[in-house]
């Protein structure tokens, strides 16, 4: 029912208005179950309204907005009771996403396509190996000249060694510490299971040492005091980039014991 004027009503539009309001009332109770005692309501109301003086006009266009409010909220809680429900998650649907999810993650670092059998995490954790190697490194051992860890310290040339072995490709396109993997991928009929547990031992390498890395540039770009700010911020630039391989990678609970 649309919106009544403000304006004084003739006693033809009371007695519309009146009559229009209980017929709301009767189809509120009707559609929606409720008692009849409030359309009583209403009928004692009006009564008052007339016995007191009271403005009808105002009085009527109170109660055809009260009216109209109930069955709203009624037709809106039909409509919300009705609406379906999202579908559940099943477990194929969920090894899916999370695929899908963990895919995307790696997608940022570059590829290495070293061999055909190899899989893409292999294969894009290679690349982000070496661009560790081609773009950090070298500025690394810049940041941290004037620390413990200055490039030719014995800790750094040992970190050093490892990350060529795990990252950089040689002839066959592939770095050396997957030696092994590629004798297996290139052997035929193919044992997968070796070729999954060298794979899984060249991850393990990678996780070691990138922890091994992160643990250093934590310790001093927090707490070495010789490190100058600029040198301090580029630190935790290298450092952002070394924990995000961790854990776009999912390497977090792949630290060596002590």
């Amino acid at each position: 029912m649309g919106t009544m004027p403000l304006e004084k009503l003739s006693p033809q539009e009371i007695s519309r208005a009146v009559e229009k309001i209980r017929q709301r009332y009767d189809q509120y109770s009707y559609k929606f179950y409720k008692p009849k005692s409030l359309k009583d309501g209403f009928e004692d109301r009006y009564l008052e309204a007339l016995k007191s003086g009271t403005d009808v006009s105002l009085f009527l266009m109170a109660e055809i907005s009260a009216v109209e409010e109930l069955l709203r909220r009624e037709e809106e809680r039909i409509a919300s009771d009705q609406a379906p429900e999202p579908a559940r998650e099943g477990i194929a649907e969920k090894v899916d996403r999370i695929v899908a999810e963990q895919q995307e993650r790696i997608r940022k670092y570059p590829e290495a396509p070293f061999h055909p059998a190899a899989s893409e995490e292999l294969r894009r954790l290679v690349g982000a190996l070496g661009e560790l190697e081609d773009t950090h490194w070298e500025r690394l051992g810049r940041l941290l000249q004037n620390t413990s860890y200055y490039r030719s310290s014995l800790t750094m040339m040992q970190l050093e060694s490892r990350l060529r072995d795990l990252a950089s490709r040689a002839s066959g396109g592939a770095p050396a510490a997957l030696a092994r993997y590629l004798y297996q991928a290139n052997r035929f009929p193919r044992n997968y299971l070796a070729i999954d547990r060298e794979e899984k031992e060249y991850i393990l390498e990678c996780a070691f040492f990138l922890h091994e890395l992160d643990e250093i540039l934590e310790r001093v770009s927090e707490g070495d005091a010789r490190v100058e700010p600029a040198a301090r911020r580029g630190l935790r630039e290298v450092l952002e980039y070394v924990q995000g391989i961790i854990r776009d990678f999912r390497l977090r609970e792949f630290k060596r014991k002590r």
